[in-house]
C-alpha cells in the first residue's frame, strides 16, 4: 500500500507540471501572437499605402510572433521532458 502512494503522487506531480506547461505555451502563444499582429499592423499603417502591402505586413508580423512563440514553447516543453540538446 505504500509503494502505490508515492507513484501516485508523483504521477499527479508530473500531471501538474505538464498541465503547468501547457498553460504557459497557450499563454505565451497568444500573447506572442497578437503582439505580432498589432506591430505588423502599426509598421503597415506608417509604411504602406495600400490595403493589401498593409495586409501583408500585418501578416508577415502575425507569423513572426507565432514562429517566436513556436520556438520559445518548444524550449519549453523540451525542458519539461528533460529533452537535453536538439539538432
Amino acid at each position: 500500500m505504500a509503494d502505490s502512494t508515492p507513484s501516485t503522487a508523483t504521477a499527479t506531480a508530473t500531471a501538474t507540471y505538464i498541465s503547468e506547461t501547457w498553460d504557459a505555451a497557450i499563454d505565451t502563444s497568444l500573447r506572442k501572437l497578437v503582439y505580432g499582429t498589432l506591430a505588423g499592423a502599426a509598421a503597415g499603417l506608417i509604411l504602406c499605402r495600400g490595403g493589401s502591402a498593409r495586409a501583408a505586413v500585418t501578416t508577415f508580423g502575425a507569423g513572426f510572433g507565432a514562429g517566436s512563440a513556436y520556438h520559445e514553447n518548444q524550449e519549453l516543453f523540451d525542458k519539461a521532458l528533460g529533452v537535453t540538446s536538439r539538432s
